[in-house]
């Protein structure tokens, strides 16, 4: 086996441990606010899918979409719904997953619109609505994108077992010549986790993809639930 191939092992099943972590984490803090109910932690996978066992039922939360209207997890009820939180300043994790979604869609072939494929930023302070919809209509103008304030970002993600932190980048700018102080409040990045929830059409997690999950492995799973009988 090559050092290359057994690195990336060895990060996917860190990375999966890791989410697993937060995911039980976030639904005992959850339980503790009133937002999120106690969940068993999923299991992982070699292929990246974590499978949650019993489905999970998640609690219904609003934010603000694409069109600058408020909009709601249950609003996607009735198909499925495969969602990650990124933002539109990420420089790899977010439009590698998008780009995979876009794969993912033409992979289903003419079941590809039987499935809702969401992005919610966790970015408030950047990533207004028309920010969202422009970043989502490079990728496809039918993708979900949902974002808010930072408060009401942060409680939602919580549920979902997901490390969230700013970057400032302004001290090491501030070493150059050309630096310009007024571009602080708008220069950091946002340190997140990355994986994909796989939701089914009554509003329970099904699966979690970690990052790096091959586009195949989540049409399976999306495929698993549209046999499903409704």
């Amino acid at each position: 086996m090559s050092n290359l191939l057994r690195d990336t092992r060895l990060r996917y099943a860190l990375t999966a441990v890791l989410i697993v972590i937060l995911f039980v984490v976030g639904y005992s803090i959850g339980t503790l606010t009133g937002f999120g109910a106690p969940a068993p932690a999923p299991t992982p996978t070699p292929s990246g899918a974590a499978r949650v066992e019993p489905p999970v039922q998640l609690t219904d939360f609003t934010l603000v979409g694409k069109a600058g209207a408020p909009m709601s997890l249950s609003d996607l009820r009735g198909k499925p719904a495969l969602l990650f939180f990124g933002y539109t300043n990420c420089p790899e994790e977010c439009p590698l997953t998008l780009a995979n979604y876009t794969r993912v869609k033409q992979a289903l072939g003419e079941n590809g619109d039987a499935v809702s494929y969401v992005f919610i930023s966790v970015d408030g302070q950047r990533d207004t609505p028309q920010v969202v919809s422009t970043y989502l209509d490079q990728f496809d103008p039918t993708f979900v994108g949902m974002t808010g304030d930072n408060a009401s970002l942060q409680r939602v993600a919580r549920e979902y077992g997901l490390y969230v932190a700013l970057e400032d980048l302004s001290a090491t700018e501030e070493a150059h010549e050309d630096h310009d102080p007024a571009l602080d409040a708008d220069n950091y990045f946002v340190q997140h986790t990355s994986p994909s929830y796989l939701i089914d059409a009554d509003g329970r997690l099904r699966v979690v993809y970690f990052y790096g999950t091959h586009p195949d492995v989540m049409v399976q799973g999306i495929q698993e639930l549209l046999q499903q009988p409704a």
